[in-house]
Protein backbone atom coordinates (compact mmCIF):
# COMPACT_ATOMS: atom_id res chain seq x y z
CA UNK A 1 0.00 0.00 0.00
CA UNK A 2 2.82 2.27 0.83
CA UNK A 3 4.43 1.77 -2.64
CA UNK A 4 0.93 2.40 -4.62
CA UNK A 5 0.84 5.84 -2.63
CA UNK A 6 4.46 6.71 -3.32
CA UNK A 7 4.15 5.68 -6.98
CA UNK A 8 0.99 7.73 -7.04
CA UNK A 9 2.75 11.11 -5.58
CA UNK A 10 5.44 10.31 -7.40
CA UNK A 11 3.25 10.77 -10.72
CA UNK A 12 1.28 13.38 -9.32
CA UNK A 13 3.90 15.56 -8.25
CA UNK A 14 6.33 15.26 -11.54
CA UNK A 15 5.35 15.06 -14.99
CA UNK A 16 7.53 15.24 -18.13
CA UNK A 17 6.68 17.80 -20.58
CA UNK A 18 8.31 18.63 -24.34
CA UNK A 19 9.72 22.30 -24.00
CA UNK A 20 10.63 22.31 -20.81
CA UNK A 21 11.48 19.15 -20.74
CA UNK A 22 11.01 18.53 -16.92
CA UNK A 23 9.33 20.16 -14.20
CA UNK A 24 7.21 19.47 -11.28
CA UNK A 25 3.36 19.79 -9.48
CA UNK A 26 3.79 22.11 -5.94
CA UNK A 27 3.88 20.33 -3.11
CA UNK A 28 1.92 22.99 -1.56
CA UNK A 29 -1.74 23.79 -3.37
CA UNK A 30 -1.42 26.68 -4.91
CA UNK A 31 -4.87 28.78 -4.20
CA UNK A 32 -6.32 30.95 -7.02
CA UNK A 33 -4.88 33.74 -4.59
CA UNK A 34 -1.55 33.60 -5.52
CA UNK A 35 -2.35 33.00 -9.02
CA UNK A 36 -4.06 36.47 -8.59
CA UNK A 37 -1.54 38.13 -7.18
CA UNK A 38 1.19 37.02 -9.45
CA UNK A 39 -1.08 38.69 -12.50
CA UNK A 40 -1.79 42.11 -10.71
CA UNK A 41 2.09 42.20 -10.43
CA UNK A 42 2.93 41.53 -13.83
CA UNK A 43 3.15 45.21 -15.76
CA UNK A 44 6.48 43.67 -17.90
CA UNK A 45 5.10 44.57 -21.44
CA UNK A 46 8.72 45.72 -23.16
CA UNK A 47 12.07 43.46 -23.93
CA UNK A 48 13.83 42.11 -21.22
CA UNK A 49 17.05 43.62 -20.32
CA UNK A 50 19.19 41.20 -21.85
CA UNK A 51 18.96 40.96 -25.78
CA UNK A 52 18.53 39.14 -27.89
CA UNK A 53 15.62 37.13 -26.31
CA UNK A 54 16.64 33.64 -26.09
CA UNK A 55 13.37 31.78 -27.08
CA UNK A 56 13.75 28.13 -26.85
CA UNK A 57 11.50 26.50 -29.41
CA UNK A 58 10.07 22.95 -30.32
CA UNK A 59 7.51 21.89 -33.15
CA UNK A 60 6.00 18.23 -32.45
CA UNK A 61 4.46 17.79 -35.87
CA UNK A 62 1.83 14.76 -35.45
CA UNK A 63 -0.19 14.58 -39.23
CA UNK A 64 0.37 15.36 -42.40
CA UNK A 65 -2.09 14.90 -45.52
CA UNK A 66 -3.72 16.71 -48.42
CA UNK A 67 -0.85 17.41 -50.17
CA UNK A 68 -1.46 19.08 -53.42
CA UNK A 69 1.19 19.78 -56.27
CA UNK A 70 -1.00 22.14 -57.92
CA UNK A 71 -1.60 24.51 -54.81
CA UNK A 72 1.46 23.83 -53.64
CA UNK A 73 -0.01 23.14 -50.14
CA UNK A 74 -0.32 20.39 -47.30
CA UNK A 75 -2.37 20.26 -44.11
CA UNK A 76 -0.84 19.76 -40.51
CA UNK A 77 -1.81 19.32 -37.21
CA UNK A 78 1.12 20.24 -34.91
CA UNK A 79 2.28 21.39 -31.27
CA UNK A 80 4.38 24.70 -30.77
CA UNK A 81 6.19 25.02 -27.46
CA UNK A 82 8.25 28.27 -26.99
CA UNK A 83 9.62 29.44 -23.92
CA UNK A 84 12.26 32.19 -22.59
CA UNK A 85 13.36 33.02 -19.04
CA UNK A 86 12.46 37.06 -17.93
CA UNK A 87 14.64 38.42 -15.04
CA UNK A 88 11.70 40.62 -14.48
CA UNK A 89 9.49 37.42 -13.55
CA UNK A 90 12.70 36.05 -11.66
CA UNK A 91 12.41 39.10 -9.31
CA UNK A 92 8.83 39.28 -8.93
CA UNK A 93 8.87 35.46 -8.04
CA UNK A 94 11.36 36.33 -5.56
CA UNK A 95 9.59 38.80 -4.06
CA UNK A 96 6.33 36.69 -3.30
CA UNK A 97 8.76 33.54 -2.32
CA UNK A 98 8.36 31.27 -5.19
CA UNK A 99 11.57 31.27 -6.63
CA UNK A 100 13.96 28.45 -7.29
CA UNK A 101 17.06 28.68 -9.40
CA UNK A 102 16.66 25.27 -10.47
CA UNK A 103 16.47 23.38 -14.34
CA UNK A 104 13.37 21.33 -12.92
CA UNK A 105 10.84 24.14 -12.20
CA UNK A 106 7.52 24.06 -10.55
CA UNK A 107 4.39 24.89 -12.24
CA UNK A 108 2.72 27.51 -10.88
CA UNK A 109 0.01 29.81 -12.81
CA UNK A 110 -1.80 29.66 -16.48
CA UNK A 111 -3.30 32.53 -17.91
CA UNK A 112 -5.27 33.05 -21.36
CA UNK A 113 -3.63 34.44 -24.13
CA UNK A 114 -5.92 37.47 -24.08
CA UNK A 115 -5.17 38.11 -20.59
CA UNK A 116 -1.12 38.43 -21.18
CA UNK A 117 -0.85 40.22 -24.72
CA UNK A 118 -4.01 41.65 -25.07
CA UNK A 119 -5.47 45.12 -24.27
CA UNK A 120 -3.02 44.96 -20.84
CA UNK A 121 0.07 43.65 -22.08
CA UNK A 122 1.50 41.96 -19.02
CA UNK A 123 4.28 40.45 -20.72
CA UNK A 124 6.49 40.77 -23.56
CA UNK A 125 5.01 39.39 -26.52
CA UNK A 126 7.58 38.33 -29.17
CA UNK A 127 4.69 38.08 -31.84
CA UNK A 128 5.75 34.12 -33.10
CA UNK A 129 4.33 32.38 -36.03
CA UNK A 130 4.20 29.77 -38.58
CA UNK A 131 4.80 32.36 -41.49
CA UNK A 132 3.87 29.77 -44.34
CA UNK A 133 0.64 28.79 -42.82
CA UNK A 134 -1.74 30.34 -45.79
CA UNK A 135 -4.08 31.55 -43.14
CA UNK A 136 -2.65 34.25 -40.57
CA UNK A 137 -4.35 32.42 -37.35
CA UNK A 138 -6.11 35.90 -34.82
CA UNK A 139 -3.63 37.05 -32.62
CA UNK A 140 -5.82 35.66 -29.61
CA UNK A 141 -5.88 31.91 -31.72
CA UNK A 142 -1.98 32.07 -32.39
CA UNK A 143 -1.55 30.40 -28.61
CA UNK A 144 -3.88 28.23 -26.28
CA UNK A 145 -2.42 29.35 -22.92
CA UNK A 146 0.41 31.27 -21.08
CA UNK A 147 2.39 29.13 -17.83
CA UNK A 148 4.56 30.76 -15.50
CA UNK A 149 7.26 28.45 -13.40
CA UNK A 150 8.80 28.53 -10.91
CA UNK A 151 12.70 29.49 -12.02
CA UNK A 152 10.67 32.52 -14.28
CA UNK A 153 10.62 30.81 -17.48
CA UNK A 154 7.32 31.89 -19.48
CA UNK A 155 5.82 28.97 -21.52
CA UNK A 156 3.22 29.44 -24.27
CA UNK A 157 1.97 26.65 -26.15
CA UNK A 158 -0.77 26.01 -29.75
CA UNK A 159 -1.71 22.76 -30.73
CA UNK A 160 -3.73 23.12 -34.03
CA UNK A 161 -4.43 22.02 -37.32
CA UNK A 162 -3.40 24.55 -40.63
CA UNK A 163 -3.11 24.40 -44.44
CA UNK A 164 0.62 25.13 -44.89
CA UNK A 165 2.11 26.45 -48.51
CA UNK A 166 4.93 25.69 -49.66
CA UNK A 167 7.44 25.74 -53.07
CA UNK A 168 9.34 22.76 -52.07
CA UNK A 169 6.64 20.14 -53.80
CA UNK A 170 7.65 18.49 -57.33
CA UNK A 171 5.45 15.80 -58.34
CA UNK A 172 7.45 14.64 -61.99
CA UNK A 173 8.93 12.00 -60.33
CA UNK A 174 5.05 10.86 -59.07
CA UNK A 175 4.92 8.06 -58.06
CA UNK A 176 8.24 7.74 -57.40
CA UNK A 177 8.73 10.85 -55.88
CA UNK A 178 9.84 12.46 -52.71
CA UNK A 179 8.62 15.23 -50.80
CA UNK A 180 9.70 18.31 -48.35
CA UNK A 181 7.02 19.04 -45.93
CA UNK A 182 8.51 22.51 -44.39
CA UNK A 183 7.64 25.25 -41.43
CA UNK A 184 9.53 28.50 -40.92
CA UNK A 185 8.90 29.87 -37.60
CA UNK A 186 9.90 34.06 -37.39
CA UNK A 187 9.03 36.40 -35.19
CA UNK A 188 8.52 40.14 -35.93
CA UNK A 189 11.40 41.59 -34.08
CA UNK A 190 14.49 41.58 -35.70
CA UNK A 191 17.44 39.25 -34.51
CA UNK A 192 19.20 41.80 -32.13
CA UNK A 193 15.93 41.69 -29.79
CA UNK A 194 14.36 37.91 -30.40
CA UNK A 195 16.62 35.06 -31.65
CA UNK A 196 15.01 31.21 -31.53
CA UNK A 197 17.04 28.29 -30.20
CA UNK A 198 16.12 24.59 -30.65
CA UNK A 199 14.96 22.74 -28.10
CA UNK A 200 16.96 19.52 -27.45
CA UNK A 201 13.90 18.09 -27.86
CA UNK A 202 14.19 18.49 -31.50
CA UNK A 203 17.27 16.12 -31.72
CA UNK A 204 14.96 13.21 -30.21
CA UNK A 205 12.63 13.96 -33.09
CA UNK A 206 15.21 14.17 -35.72
CA UNK A 207 16.73 11.11 -34.36
CA UNK A 208 13.18 8.84 -33.92
CA UNK A 209 11.54 11.10 -36.99
CA UNK A 210 8.83 11.78 -35.09
CA UNK A 211 8.00 8.15 -34.30
CA UNK A 212 6.64 8.00 -37.72
CA UNK A 213 6.69 4.04 -37.91
CA UNK A 214 4.84 4.12 -34.32
CA UNK A 215 0.87 4.59 -33.32
CA UNK A 216 1.20 7.94 -31.63
CA UNK A 217 3.70 8.93 -33.88
CA UNK A 218 3.84 11.56 -37.15
CA UNK A 219 1.21 9.95 -39.57
CA UNK A 220 1.13 10.93 -43.25
CA UNK A 221 -0.93 8.98 -44.81
CA UNK A 222 0.19 7.27 -48.00
CA UNK A 223 4.20 8.50 -46.73
CA UNK A 224 6.99 6.86 -45.36
CA UNK A 225 9.16 9.46 -43.13
CA UNK A 226 12.63 9.64 -44.32
CA UNK A 227 14.00 12.53 -42.70
CA UNK A 228 14.03 15.20 -40.16
CA UNK A 229 15.85 18.11 -39.88
CA UNK A 230 15.85 21.58 -38.47
CA UNK A 231 18.16 24.73 -38.59
CA UNK A 232 18.22 28.24 -37.85
CA UNK A 233 18.21 30.72 -40.24
CA UNK A 234 19.16 34.42 -40.89
CA UNK A 235 16.57 36.60 -43.38
CA UNK A 236 16.99 40.09 -44.36
CA UNK A 237 14.25 42.49 -44.97
CA UNK A 238 14.47 45.72 -45.57
CA UNK A 239 17.79 47.14 -43.38
CA UNK A 240 16.56 44.14 -40.35
CA UNK A 241 18.22 40.85 -40.32
CA UNK A 242 15.23 38.31 -38.45
CA UNK A 243 15.85 34.77 -36.86
CA UNK A 244 14.17 31.60 -37.82
CA UNK A 245 13.59 28.00 -37.37
CA UNK A 246 12.87 26.16 -40.07
CA UNK A 247 11.93 22.23 -39.49
CA UNK A 248 11.97 19.89 -42.59
CA UNK A 249 10.23 16.86 -43.17
CA UNK A 250 11.21 14.40 -45.80
CA UNK A 251 8.84 11.59 -46.78
CA UNK A 252 8.39 9.20 -49.58
CA UNK A 253 5.85 7.70 -51.43
CA UNK A 254 4.75 4.49 -50.49
CA UNK A 255 4.64 3.40 -54.23
CA UNK A 256 3.31 0.09 -53.98
CA UNK A 257 -0.27 0.93 -54.84
CA UNK A 258 0.51 2.51 -57.95
CA UNK A 259 2.28 0.05 -59.31
CA UNK A 260 -0.27 -3.02 -58.29
CA UNK A 261 -3.34 -1.34 -59.16
CA UNK A 262 -2.00 0.83 -62.20
CA UNK A 263 1.11 0.13 -63.77
CA UNK A 264 1.01 -3.63 -63.84
CA UNK A 265 -2.87 -4.13 -65.14
CA UNK A 266 -2.12 -1.13 -67.70
CA UNK A 267 1.23 -3.36 -68.77
CA UNK A 268 -1.09 -6.31 -68.66
CA UNK A 269 -3.84 -4.81 -71.49
CA UNK A 270 -0.89 -3.61 -73.66
CA UNK A 271 0.27 -7.42 -73.59
CA UNK A 272 -3.35 -8.65 -75.10
CA UNK A 273 -3.17 -5.60 -77.30
CA UNK A 274 0.00 -6.72 -79.33
CA UNK A 275 -0.67 -10.75 -79.15
CA UNK A 276 -3.11 -10.13 -81.82
CA UNK A 277 0.45 -10.09 -84.48
CA UNK A 278 0.36 -13.55 -83.32
CA UNK A 279 -3.47 -14.31 -85.36
CA UNK A 280 -3.49 -15.28 -88.76
CA UNK A 281 -3.94 -11.28 -90.64
CA UNK A 282 -7.34 -12.32 -92.29
CA UNK A 283 -8.81 -12.49 -88.85
CA UNK A 284 -9.42 -8.48 -89.05
CA UNK A 285 -12.71 -8.89 -86.60
CA UNK A 286 -11.32 -10.75 -84.31
CA UNK A 287 -7.83 -8.39 -84.26
CA UNK A 288 -9.80 -5.14 -83.74
CA UNK A 289 -12.36 -6.72 -81.50
CA UNK A 290 -9.58 -7.56 -79.49
CA UNK A 291 -7.51 -4.44 -79.73
CA UNK A 292 -10.48 -1.99 -79.73
CA UNK A 293 -12.18 -4.20 -76.29
CA UNK A 294 -8.14 -3.31 -74.63
CA UNK A 295 -8.46 0.26 -75.71
CA UNK A 296 -11.56 0.59 -74.11
CA UNK A 297 -10.78 -1.06 -71.17
CA UNK A 298 -7.44 0.93 -71.16
CA UNK A 299 -9.69 4.39 -71.26
CA UNK A 300 -12.48 2.93 -68.85
CA UNK A 301 -9.47 1.89 -66.23
CA UNK A 302 -8.29 5.30 -66.72
CA UNK A 303 -11.30 6.97 -65.23
CA UNK A 304 -11.11 4.49 -62.09
CA UNK A 305 -7.52 5.46 -60.91
CA UNK A 306 -7.73 9.13 -62.25
CA UNK A 307 -8.77 10.87 -58.48
CA UNK A 308 -5.45 9.10 -57.22
CA UNK A 309 -3.61 10.83 -59.80
CA UNK A 310 -2.62 14.59 -58.95
CA UNK A 311 -4.46 17.26 -60.95
CA UNK A 312 -1.05 19.40 -62.03
CA UNK A 313 -0.02 21.86 -65.23
CA UNK A 314 3.07 19.73 -66.01
CA UNK A 315 3.65 16.25 -66.75
CA UNK A 316 4.44 13.07 -64.31
CA UNK A 317 6.54 10.72 -64.66
CA UNK A 318 2.97 8.49 -64.73
CA UNK A 319 1.16 11.20 -66.88
CA UNK A 320 3.96 9.41 -69.46
CA UNK A 321 3.84 6.29 -68.94
CA UNK A 322 0.23 6.21 -69.34
CA UNK A 323 0.53 8.16 -72.47
CA UNK A 324 2.60 5.97 -73.80
CA UNK A 325 0.72 2.96 -72.84
CA UNK A 326 -2.38 4.93 -74.61
CA UNK A 327 -0.11 4.92 -77.84
CA UNK A 328 0.91 1.99 -77.88
CA UNK A 329 -2.78 0.75 -77.73
CA UNK A 330 -3.71 2.51 -80.53
CA UNK A 331 -0.90 1.92 -83.27
CA UNK A 332 -1.96 -1.49 -82.53
CA UNK A 333 -5.33 -1.03 -84.12
CA UNK A 334 -4.18 1.19 -86.63
CA UNK A 335 -1.39 -1.74 -87.83
CA UNK A 336 -3.79 -4.55 -87.53
CA UNK A 337 -5.99 -2.32 -90.28
CA UNK A 338 -3.03 -1.47 -92.31
CA UNK A 339 -1.56 -5.08 -92.41
CA UNK A 340 -5.09 -6.39 -93.36
CA UNK A 341 -5.11 -4.19 -96.23
CA UNK A 342 -1.71 -5.21 -97.09
CA UNK A 343 -3.25 -8.97 -97.16
CA UNK A 344 -6.15 -7.90 -99.61
CA UNK A 345 -3.18 -7.20 -102.13
CA UNK A 346 -1.08 -9.72 -101.49
CA UNK A 347 -3.79 -12.47 -100.56
CA UNK A 348 -0.58 -13.58 -97.92
CA UNK A 349 -1.77 -14.29 -94.56
CA UNK A 350 1.70 -13.58 -93.59
CA UNK A 351 3.22 -9.75 -93.90
CA UNK A 352 5.73 -7.39 -93.03
CA UNK A 353 3.71 -5.02 -90.99
CA UNK A 354 3.31 -8.47 -88.84
CA UNK A 355 6.22 -9.52 -88.49
CA UNK A 356 7.96 -5.96 -87.79
CA UNK A 357 5.00 -5.47 -85.36
CA UNK A 358 6.00 -8.68 -83.14
CA UNK A 359 9.93 -8.17 -83.66
CA UNK A 360 9.88 -4.34 -82.68
CA UNK A 361 6.74 -3.56 -81.24
CA UNK A 362 7.13 -5.17 -77.40
CA UNK A 363 10.59 -4.42 -77.26
CA UNK A 364 9.68 -0.37 -78.15
CA UNK A 365 7.22 -0.51 -75.79
CA UNK A 366 9.91 -1.43 -72.74
CA UNK A 367 12.68 0.65 -74.39
CA UNK A 368 10.43 3.94 -74.15
CA UNK A 369 9.65 3.36 -70.81
CA UNK A 370 13.06 2.48 -69.65
CA UNK A 371 14.00 6.12 -71.15
CA UNK A 372 10.91 8.19 -69.37
CA UNK A 373 12.38 6.13 -66.32
CA UNK A 374 15.99 7.44 -67.05
CA UNK A 375 14.17 11.16 -67.51
CA UNK A 376 12.44 11.21 -64.99
CA UNK A 377 13.78 9.07 -62.13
Amino acid sequence: MKKFIFLFLFIFYQSTAFSINQFKYSKDSLRAEFCNTLYDNLNFPNLPNKTPLKIDTELLVEEINNVDGKSFSFDAVYTLWIYWTDDRVIELLKKLGKYEKTNEPTYLCDYEVSSIWGAKRKLFDPVVEIYNQKKTPKYSERFDWIEIFSNGTIQARVRTSSEFRTKELDFSKFPFDKQTFSFHIFSEFPINFVEFIPNKKMNTHKKELYKADGEDGLNIPGWKVKDVHFKNIITKEDKYEYSGFVVEITAERNFGYYIFKIMIPVIFLIVITWSVFWIKVSELQAKVNVTVVTLLALIAYNFIFEQDIPKLSYVTYLDVFILVSYFFAGTATILCIYSHWKYLISKKDQNIVGYYARRFGPISYVLINLLAIFLYI
